[in-house]
């Protein structure tokens, strides 16, 4: 890539991410975390990268960006998409946005001992039975997230020794999310799911 070429991909916005993403080249298959990310690019981090110069392609949910890698060095490399693409959109997951406000007037009443409020015109498509298990699934998913980054996280030293606090409190959001989970499933829970 020429330097003027270069250039113009540094000159784009960059957005600090820990996003879960894999890259794919070849036959193989590296999971990773988007560490920056740009409209024209990304800095990505894992294991097992691609060499410098390989076309690959970056895997986010139903995203499948094709790139190229411009650099690799300690666990790192640096990827120039082959197309610009929208950050906020690979950073949001699908629906995520529309249904914020929703999540947080169910959290609001959770912890207010309420009945959970419905939401007519999605009950009307799908049913408050499928979307209360469907919510409790996506919580109980991210609790098991959220314990096993906690988990492989404190098992290294160093990590532990740096960043002990923000461990903390990622086990605080597990906590949090597994006192939802069970207050969404108990037998006796307002709007029980």
């Amino acid at each position: 890539m020429s330097a003027a070429a270069l250039e113009e991909v540094r000159r784009h916005a960059r957005t600090n991410t820990m996003l879960a993403a894999t890259v794919q080249f070849g036959s193989q298959t590296a999971d990773v975390f988007v560490r920056n990310l740009s409209r024209a690019g990304a800095l990505v981090e894992g294991r097992n990268l691609p060499e410098q110069g390989e076309s690959v392609e970056l895997r986010r949910g139903d995203y499948r960006i094709p790139a190229t890698v411009m650099w690799r060095a300690e666990g790192r490399c640096g990827l120039s998409f082959a197309h610009l693409v929208k950050v906020d959109d690979l950073i949001r997951r699908k629906g995520g946005p529309a249904h914020q406000s929703r999540v947080d007037m169910i959290q609001r009443a959770l912890r207010e001992n309420r009945p959970v409020p419905s939401f007519d015109e999605t009950e009307q498509l799908v049913g408050a039975a499928a979307i209360g298990k469907k919510l409790v699934d996506e919580l109980g998913y991210a609790m098991r997230l959220a314990e096993t980054v906690n988990e492989a996280l404190s098992n290294d030293a160093y990590i532990l020794g740096r960043y002990g606090v923000t461990l903390q409190q990622i086990d605080e959001v597990e906590q949090l999310l597994r006192k939802l989970v069970g207050n969404l499933s108990a037998q006796d829970a307002p709007g029980r799911c």
